[in-house]
């Protein structure tokens, strides 16, 4: 065995803002994840926010609800590229690759800025188009408008 595990002695828990998302939608998966990364890393410099998933990206989309009554998400399939020609599809011909950023933060105004320093840095050649889930509004009470985002950038 190698390596360290560590852990914070003390630690604590403030209210925060949960469920800021962006999605990229491109042709290929190397351009989508490098647009993701480029978002990530441009998110990452704004203080009070965390990208609670591994690098920042999350490689399999999910949705709030499920058929199954014991769970409470499932697979985000109207933004599954493989699935685009078993179910309704929200994906445009062209792309076959999605990859989501989840932004939670302190603060809505931290949230906010993430994403629109992500809008910005995620944009690339062989992005088809980005956009956001609210799940109908069961993501929480917060949404985030991308256009007001760059808007007000």
């Amino acid at each position: 065995m190698d390596g360290e595990f560590l852990v914070e002695q003390k630690f604590c828990v403030k209210k925060g803002v949960g469920g800021g998302n962006l999605l990229i939608l491109a042709q290929d998966v190397t351009s989508c994840l490098e647009s993701a990364q480029r978002a990530v890393n441009s998110m990452k410099k704004v203080p009070g926010i965390i990208l609670p998933f591994p690098g920042g990206i999350v490689r399999s989309g999910s949705k709030v609800g499920s058929v199954y009554p014991f769970l409470n998400a499932s697979t985000n399939t109207p933004f599954c590229p493989t699935l685009k020609r078993q179910v309704k599809t929200s994906l445009p011909e062209e792309v076959n690759a999605v990859y989501e950023i989840v932004i939670d933060g302190l603060d809505e105004k931290s949230v906010r800025d993430a994403m629109g320093y992500g809008l910005l840095a995620a944009t690339s050649c062989n992005v088809i188009s980005i956009t956001a889930g609210n799940y109908g509004g069961n993501l929480g009470q917060y949404k985030f408008h991308l256009l007001e985002i760059l808007k007000n950038m």
